[in-house]
């Protein structure tokens, strides 16, 4: 008669061992995807990555995800020779950009350095390329007929330069989906031995 008293209390401490265990797994994971989560990560770029232009740009124009902290951003751009093709670098919120320099045809790599909410220091870099003898092509033919063929010097960015993040929504969903079988599982459980007892 007392074992059969007892029994329910046991079941209870037993499923409440079983409620924190999974709330622990839950919060575990939850946390380990909030990491990645403040990490920033460049959204549009001007020159584009991999871009040709047939005139130098104005200046180079990074965009992020969130705002950017000035003394953790940095800004280079290189040219073909190995010689810096960008002056100072400014930042101004999401954005951080810098005059641009360089005159020689070639490929040019810009690279970047953000630091992130979370402190993690993310690093990227792409290339677009200056033809200068496209110009020079270009230039001598004026035609009324049809508009010039020289491009822009500054080219819509796709939102994909960053070589280093991408936004994580992958932890974010698969964590709510955990957490709904998890909430899911327990109510049907409790419901279960409730109707036993």
């Amino acid at each position: 008669m007392g074992d059969s008293i007892q029994r329910p209390g046991r079941r209870r401490g037993r499923l409440g061992g079983a409620v924190a265990a999974l709330a622990l797994a839950l919060g575990a994971l939850l946390l380990g995807a909030s990491p990645a989560w403040a990490h920033n990560s460049l959204v549009e770029a001007t020159p584009a990555k991999n871009a040709t232009l047939a005139t130098p740009p104005a200046q180079v124009k990074l965009r992020f995800l969130a705002t950017l902290k000035s003394d953790g951003t940095k800004l280079t751009v290189t040219g073909p020779d190995g010689a810096a093709a960008a002056g100072a670098s400014a930042v101004s919120g999401k954005i951080v950009s810098a005059p641009f320099t360089g005159t020689a045809g070639g490929a040019y790599t810009v690279a970047y350095e953000v630091l992130s909410q979370d402190g993690h220091l993310i690093k990227g870099s792409y290339k677009f390329t200056l033809d200068t003898a496209e110009s020079a092509a270009a230039s001598p033919v004026p035609s009324p007929a049809a508009p010039s063929a020289a491009a822009p010097s500054t080219v819509a960015a796709a939102p994909a330069a960053d070589t280093e993040e991408q936004t994580p929504w992958g932890p974010w969903i698969g964590g709510a989906a955990v957490a709904g079988l998890v909430v899911g599982g327990l109510i049907s459980f409790v419901r279960q031995r409730r109707a036993r007892a």
